[in-house]
């Protein structure tokens, strides 16, 4: 008689959430995705989901969590939600060089917060393609000025993942443009900010 237990769906729910909780990302994503494959994921936990993916390496499975969240979070009226979720799309797509797909998702994300009329801090995200989009053709004054308005918009909102990127944006952009006192504080402030433990996992690893 085969007595093995099955891991229910609500059982892997709760482990997914706390392994999810700490920092056991590899468990996590088993765990989350094998309760995804009986019935899909509300938006917290699609969010929690993308954000253990990526951190493991997963970016194929954060890529595809990120287009559903948005998805899901448009559903649900959660458009700041959704454009952050549509952002980190954008974000997979472009490490793996897939440039099409990277600008759809980022305009698409940019075209929701527009058409809400809503003033929120994810408008400092979208900026961030542009960024580094300026840096790759070594316009490192237009780098500059866009980490300086990224900089800004984390400040209005107090983000401190957004803020950690823009200083450290605009230290690299300063130290192109042969200010390197100013540019090796920008980029210190931002390494303060992590071992400090302000910032999420994913943007401290996107610092270092």
């Amino acid at each position: 008689m085969n007595t093995e237990h099955r891991i229910t769906r609500d059982e892997h729910l709760e482990r997914g959430r706390a392994a999810y909780d700490s920092k056991a990302w590899t468990a996590a994503v088993e765990h989350l995705m094998a309760a995804d494959e009986d019935a899909p994921l509300d938006l917290d936990d699609l969010e929690r989901l993308g954000l253990a993916a990526h951190l493991i390496g997963r970016d194929d499975v954060a890529v595809q969590i990120g287009m559903r969240g948005f998805a899901a979070g448009v559903a649900a009226g959660e458009i700041e939600r959704a454009a952050r979720a549509g952002f980190w799309a954008g974000m997979g797509f472009a490490l793996h060089g897939d440039v099409a797909q990277a600008g759809a998702w980022i305009a698409r994300s940019a075209d929701l917060i527009e058409k809400s009329g809503r003033d929120c801090v994810e408008s400092g995200y979208l900026l961030i393609p542009t960024a580094l989009g300026q840096e790759d053709a070594h316009d490192w004054k237009g780098a500059l000025a866009t980490f300086e308005q990224i900089e800004a918009v984390a400040e209005r909102f107090g983000d401190a993942d957004l803020a950690a990127i823009g200083r450290l944006g605009r230290g690299e952009a300063l130290m192109e443009l042969g200010e390197r006192d100013r540019g090796t504080r920008s980029i210190d402030e931002a390494m303060a900010s992590v071992t400090a433990g302000e910032v999420s996992e994913a943007v401290a690893g996107m610092v270092y």
